[in-house]
């Protein structure tokens, strides 16, 4: 075998020209015709705002992690989380160091966990001091955090770093914070891979047995012709809590009584991507609990307010959200920071050589 990488890579694009494209859009070739109307009768047009709307204080929280893997086994982990908006620019950084002995998949939740714990930390910090009747931008999917809050435990995780025990009583205060207050706690995930909304709609259709795993992402990106729009909203209660996460979350964390989630889908122009958007029951006035209720769907007309005030924050298909957009730059943490700056740093206190896994180090020489 002979010739360029990129040589070869064209040809091989060329043998499997035909598989690629199916794969590319098989989820658009497995919907049948009355699939395909089903979701096109609840993606709705977006208005323009009503010019009439009382300006609210708005604040963005994001975060950011890395890991290196040193030599010895063990693994560094840095995380950072920052909090944006009028008159406020607040960072918070976390360092934790985990043995070798730990498992790979209790890792990546501890990485993950320790992130979205500085980031929900500041949001219910914050919660309590920005001006009532604010709103607070999150990063990611809220309700898709809620049922992986069982306990983080395992050997080499220290007993006071349990993030998914932090996680769940900051939730419960930064809820209990917004509902009182009249914050307007938004969630905004720019990539999405679950079938939710998909098979909430499958199963309103009658369709029993196993229904289609296709990601609400590519229903909504492939059906909708790219054009900008909002899906029907639902409200999310135990439908993605199994039963073991209900045990230990709903039941033992008393998560049953904090407000139902509502999610939905906007494109707010055409060609752009379309964003998930998740909030708080109470943030559309609703009362449900999150024990209340499994799932349903909303009148179109419930999130209308919430899409104008992200239609007004809207700054192209590059910034998704202004303010959110910012914060998601200032507080990114990448790999020459963490390898130059941060690593360094550490060494230099702890008195130690950090030397890194040969695997990583070749990439950073």
């Amino acid at each position: 075998m002979s010739g360029t990488f990129i040589g070869q890579l064209n040809d091989a694009i060329a043998k499997k020209r035909d598989t690629l494209k199916t794969n590319l859009h098989q989820s658009g070739q497995r919907i049948d015709a009355e699939f395909r109307a089903a979701v096109l009768e609840h993606w709705h047009a977006l208005v323009p705002p009503r010019g009439n709307q009382n300006k609210r204080p708005a604040y963005a929280i994001d975060g950011s992690s890395r890991r290196a893997n040193l030599t010895n086994g063990s693994t560094i982990f840095v995380a950072q989380a920052l909090i944006m908006g009028e008159d406020i620019n607040e960072p918070v950084t976390d360092i934790e160091i985990l043995p070798g002995t730990v498992r790979a998949q209790t890792m990546d939740r501890f990485a993950d966990l320790m992130r979205q714990s500085l980031e929900i930390g500041l949001a219910r910090e914050f919660a309590e001091k920005i001006p009532r009747g604010s709103i607070l931008y999150l990063d990611g999917a809220l309700y898709g955090t809620l049922p992986q809050l069982y306990p983080l435990r395992g050997e080499g995780i220290p007993e006071d770093r349990d993030f998914a025990e932090i996680l769940l009583r900051d939730y419960r205060r930064l809820f209990t914070l917004c509902e009182t207050r009249e914050i307007q706690l938004v969630s905004i995930a720019k990539t999405n891979r679950q079938a939710l909304f998909s098979k909430i709609l499958q199963r309103r259709m009658g369709r029993g047995g196993s229904l289609q795993e296709i990601s609400d992402s590519a229903l909504f990106d492939e059906l909708t012709e790219r054009k900008r729009g909002f899906s029907t909203p639902v409200v999310l209660g135990t439908y993605s809590f199994s039963e073991g996460s209900a045990t230990v979350v709903i039941e033992n964390e008393g998560v049953k009584e904090e407000p139902a989630i509502v999610s939905f889908f906007v494109r707010l122009d055409d060609l752009d991507d379309a964003l998930r958007i998740d909030l708080p029951a109470s943030c559309v006035g609703r009362k449900e609990r999150i024990g209340d209720i499994e799932v349903d769907l909303l009148e179109p007309e419930t999130v209308v307010p919430i899409v104008e005030m992200l239609q007004s924050d809207y700054g192209g298909v590059q910034v998704y959200n202004a303010l959110a957009y910012v914060t998601d730059l200032e507080v990114r943490l990448t790999k020459q920071k963490m390898y130059e700056i941060y690593l360094p740093m550490v060494a230099e206190v702890l008195g130690e050589e950090l030397r890194i896994d040969r695997s990583e180090r070749r990439f950073v020489e």
